[in-house]
């Protein structure tokens, strides 16, 4: 059903009706596209050798001559005889297909596997943002409870920590697990978990403990499924190649944007005709930032949340689960692609379908690849230790210098400005991972990206020395809002800039083996969610000794 058999179809369907190729033209494409065709649904109807049929070898062959040129981005020259020739890896010269038209509908099949890896890194991050896009629903279902000022802070130590414990189980149970039951057990959480808060968002009256309890649990699943979500889609991508790991990076940034862009955009529509408050009341946003009005939340005397704000979380729940099911749907799509299939025979032990590494039967060390690719684990780690230790716990307390001041303008106003800021960060770091597609910006010298990676402290008194008000208003240095903006655009740029390039060095490291490739992915993959983790306690650290005061409540 979800075979390529689509494309294809419609290739055969082009063919037949493209007034402008001459008859002998057209009868070839056809030809092609429907021999295609019926490969790719009925192949052993048509006596043809499915990838299953061939060793890791042949399989690798295949790849190297057919795909392995498109996969790289060698366009290659098509003749007048519509033969075709690149560069194979290595500086091996390989035959591309004696048809153009096979090469156009594996060009396809290149371009769909990339978009599917988009899509399915924007799904690894859908469960952070569940949990936190949504502080304004949540909020309100806490009025009057001990939590109501201070679930978030509860709720990110809760994910982060948890993310990280899975993770690591993930990682080591890696070598023996199946990649593909791993991925759909996951979204598939996600989509129950979701299930649940769409529903909750249609009943009026929820008992303020009961809902945080499940809020915590509802942490620790999701914390779950985006761990062996991580795990099985990057360990996955690292068999196909780094423009594949770069697109799961693409997506992550991605998403983000698009929701701090709906962020921003439902904001905007919420104040636009409204009157500034004060200084002291309009300010109510927390590094919880919402999809609704913030002083809906804070107006609130019952814990009956209203209806604004239920339909509003109602559309952002039902939302995020249609973007799961679509990945879920995707995912399926790529299984049944040939390309799928022949690098999960290339890459993988005779018995695909369950996916078992050829590391795992070569027996080899997680502890070995990780000591190999330590030095880029523990830059990873200060890039995420570093941004989350200021973001968004501190950078949400800034706001603009003119804040209550007489010709302070619409997007100056603290309901606008902090939204802004998330979007200027989501834009920026969706840049910085998208910048390594360019050839000459992808670069993967460790001790520079090492060096970045301790410079990037920098930005931690650079925040502080911004009108942030967790420490009280009026003690600036930077009176500046461009200032501001830009400090928080270079800071999103290497974030998202210097991550990717780092992942990308692992996948050129010379000391790791072909099969060591994989697990070098996932060990990386964990040192960002350490940093993660970490970052979320310094944090609150951080607030607090600007603050002084307790940054749980």
């Amino acid at each position: 059903m979800f075979a390529p058999a689509a494309p294809l179809a419609r290739a055969v369907s082009k063919a037949r009706t493209a007034a402008s190729q001459t008859a002998s033209e057209i009868q070839s494409d056809i030809h092609v596209a429907e021999r295609l065709y019926a490969e790719a649904t009925h192949p052993q109807d048509e006596g043809q050798e499915v990838p299953e049929e061939l060793d890791a070898d042949e399989a690798e062959e295949v790849i190297d001559e057919e795909y392995r040129p498109l996969m790289e981005g060698e366009e290659g020259e098509e003749g007048q005889g519509g033969e075709a020739s690149g560069k194979a890896t290595k500086g091996k010269r390989k035959r591309w297909d004696e048809e153009g038209g096979e090469t156009k509908v594996r060009k396809f099949e290149v371009w769909l596997a990339q978009l599917i890896f988009f899509i399915l890194g924007a799904c690894i991050l859908l469960s952070w943002n569940t949990e936190i896009v949504a502080g304004a629903y949540f909020g309100a279902r806490l009025v009057g409870s001990p939590f109501q000022t201070s679930f978030a802070s509860f709720v990110a130590l809760t994910f982060t920590t948890a993310n990280l414990a899975f993770l690591a189980h993930a990682n080591a149970t890696q070598g023996g697990a199946n990649l593909s039951r791993r991925i759909q057990i996951s979204i598939v959480t996600l989509i129950l978990i979701l299930v649940i808060f769409i529903v909750s968002t249609q009943v009026k009256e929820i008992p303020a403990n009961l809902f945080f309890a499940y809020l915590i649990v509802s942490a620790v699943i999701l914390a779950a499924s985006a761990s062996y979500l991580q795990n099985a889609v990057v360990a996955l991508s690292a068999s196909f190649g780094p423009r594949f790991l770069n697109q799961i990076l693409s997506g992550q940034g991605a998403i983000a944007f698009a929701v701090a862009g709906i962020q921003f955009a439902a904001a905007y529509g919420a104040v636009k005709n409204q009157k500034p408050k004060s200084p002291s009341s309009a300010f109510r946003l927390q590094a919880d930032y919402t999809l609704s009005d913030p002083h809906l939340v804070a107006d609130l005397a019952t814990a009956v949340p209203p209806p604004a704000v239920r339909q509003t979380a109602f559309t952002f729940f039902l939302t995020v689960g249609i973007f799961a099911a679509v990945s879920l749907v995707s995912y399926w799509l790529l299984l049944r692609l040939p390309l799928y299939r022949l690098v999960i025979r290339a890459s993988f032990d005779e018995d695909a379908a369950t996916t078992k590494s050829k590391q795992a039967a070569s027996s080899t060390s997680l502890r070995v690849v990780e000591r190999k690719v330590r030095h880029l684990g523990i830059a990873m780690f200060l890039i995420f230790a570093v941004t989350l230790a200021v973001f968004p716990s501190i950078t949400a307390t800034i706001v603009s210098v003119k804040t209550g001041e007489p010709d302070v303008k619409l997007f100056q106003r603290p309901e606008l400005f902090v939204p802004l800021g998330f979007a200027v960060f989501a834009a920026g770091d969706w840049l910085g991972r998208v910048m390594p597609q360019w050839e000459k910006l992808a670069w993967t010298n460790w001790k520079i990206l090492m060096g970045i990676s301790v410079a990037r402290l920098v930005f931690v008194p650079l925040f502080l020395m911004c009108n942030q008000t967790a420490g009280g208003a009026g003690r600036a240095i930077i009176r500046s809002d461009v200032a501001f903006f830009l400090i928080m655009f270079a800071f999103a740029i290497s974030n998202g800039y210097i991550s990717t390039l780092i992942m990308l060095a692992s996948v050129v490291e010379p000391s790791l083996e072909q099969e060591e490739i994989e697990v070098a992915a996932t060990c990386l993959a964990f040192y960002l969610t350490a940093g993660l983790s970490a970052g979320s306690f310094l944090s609150f650290a951080v607030r607090a000794a600007i603050c002084r005061c307790n940054p749980f409540v």
